[in-house]
């Protein structure tokens, strides 16, 4: 007797009982609700994910300015860099925790973690005066469990539309990906707002309460798709059903995951940095809130927070731009994932993310090392070099993708027998949004 969940064998054509692992005859759109429910539920996960990560920048000025002014650069970027570091590092095991349909485990432990560790921040500086601040207790709290927190939603949140959207996952993770540009802009303006108005202890529990409620719509609406073949977690202590060796000896996929460990070493060194570079060039104001009146004496002009909001703002032009782009060349030269792998599409998106976060937590401690010693202009340099190596990687990565296209496409015509048409080619997988 087969005692195999019924799960686990996915998806059937209604007329031939047969597992359906052709996308192509999936519609454009799907018609159901919880599809677009799902995509909702994204927007929000990533929101409070990379939106918060986003945001780092106006809590290190404020960091920087008021509450923890003795603290050093370095040591104000770890901070920003243990966020991205954790929310990156435990997805081998959360992209594998989707494979086998565990989303709602994951969810729930991610609004825990995430609004505890900003309900907690707000205890970490008394009143929230100058110099209140304790530094070992607002990276435990801001940095390790709110980075915990944030890792079950970040590769929930891609895994899961693109399940709901076969034939759109590019559109529909573009879509997802603009939530993080979202929060980049409402969470430094609403930090901003709260803490010069209520003080940073009790600004900070309204915002944790902002957090907990988007969380909560995430949870809520993000519900799995049943038309994906679940994978069943077998072996928890077997490395093999944590990282499948087929990712490791992919070349396109090797050298794609390079070049998005690059992006993190350099992106986020800006992202930090850039009210205290508008400042240093005299194109604004890092605001100091002494007594929670969110001005300096006699200081006026254009705040320097507000570059934050717009660099993050302008993000979503490009998120969307790229998703409709690669929407266009997808057959071609960027989808990573092969065919006879999709049931492990999770478990290769965690093992890239969890690969990445190294350099996501030394690439701003890089920049900031840079700068003690040579200046602000250092910042720049370090993350243009990086967006510069990360261009050829990439280029690199999509013409092996297509020659081995290529080669998979002679061998069918090879297999093919005379009389019978070659096999269309199957939409393969996706391995992320890079944020």
């Amino acid at each position: 007797m087969d005692n195999q969940d019924p799960a686990d064998k996915g998806p059937h054509d209604p007329h031939t009982s047969s597992p359906i692992t052709d996308v192509s005859t999936a519609p454009d759109w799907p018609k159901g609700w919880k599809a677009y429910a799902a995509l909702v539920s994204g927007f929000f996960m990533m929101f409070n994910c990379w939106g918060m990560v986003n945001a780092y920048g106006a809590f290190m000025g404020l960091y920087d300015e008021h509450l923890l002014t003795k603290a050093s650069d370095l040591q104000l970027s770890l901070i920003g860099a243990t966020e991205s570091f954790l929310l990156l590092l435990p997805s081998i095991f959360a992209g594998r925790l989707l494979d086998a349909r565990r989303h709602y485990y994951l969810g729930f432990t991610g609004f825990l973690l995430l609004f505890l560790g900003y309900f907690l921040l707000s205890f970490t500086s008394r009143q929230g005066l100058k110099d209140q601040g304790n530094y070992g207790f607002v990276w435990l709290t801001s940095g390790l469990l709110a980075g915990l927190g944030m890792t079950c939603f970040f590769t929930y949140s891609s895994h899961n539309v693109i399940q709901w959207f076969p034939r759109k996952r590019y559109v529909a993770a573009g879509i997802t990906s603009t939530g993080a540009g979202a929060g980049g802009i409402i969470y430094p303006l609403t930090f901003k707002f709260l803490v010069a108005n209520y003080g940073f202890p009790v600004g900070v529990r309204i915002l944790s309460s902002i957090v907990a409620g988007t969380t909560i719509i995430a949870f809520i609406l993000g519900a799995p798709c049943v038309d994906v073949p679940r994978r069943s977690l077998g072996r928890v202590f077997h490395a093999s059903t944590w990282i499948d060796k087929h990712a490791i000896g992919s070349k396109p996929y090797t050298t794609y995951v390079i070049a998005v460990a690059l992006v993190y070493g350099g992106f986020y060194s800006v992202a930090f940095h850039v009210t205290e570079w508008a400042e240093v060039k005299g194109f604004g104001t890092e605001e100091d809130i002494p007594g929670g009146n969110g001005e300096r004496p006699g200081d006026s002009g254009f705040r320097t927070f507000w570059f934050l909001a717009i660099m993050n703002g302008t993000s979503i032009i490009g998120r969307l731009a790229s998703a409709i782009v690669a929407t266009r060349q997808a057959t071609r030269v960027a989808y990573l994932i092969p065919d006879e792998r999709q049931s492990h599409a999770g478990q290769w998106t965690g093992m890239m993310w969890s690969a990445v976060s190294v350099f996501a937590l030394v690439g701003p401690l890089i920049a900031a090392a840079l700068k003690r010693k040579f200046g602000m202009d250092a910042v720049g340099y370090w993350t243009g070099a990086t967006m510069l190596v990360t261009t050829g990687l990439l280029a690199w990565s999509m013409y092996l993708k297509r020659k081995e296209d290529q080669m998979l496409e002679r061998g069918r015509v090879n297999e093919t027998k005379p009389g019978e048409q070659t096999p269309s080619s199957v939409e393969s997988g996706y391995t992320g949004a890079a944020v």
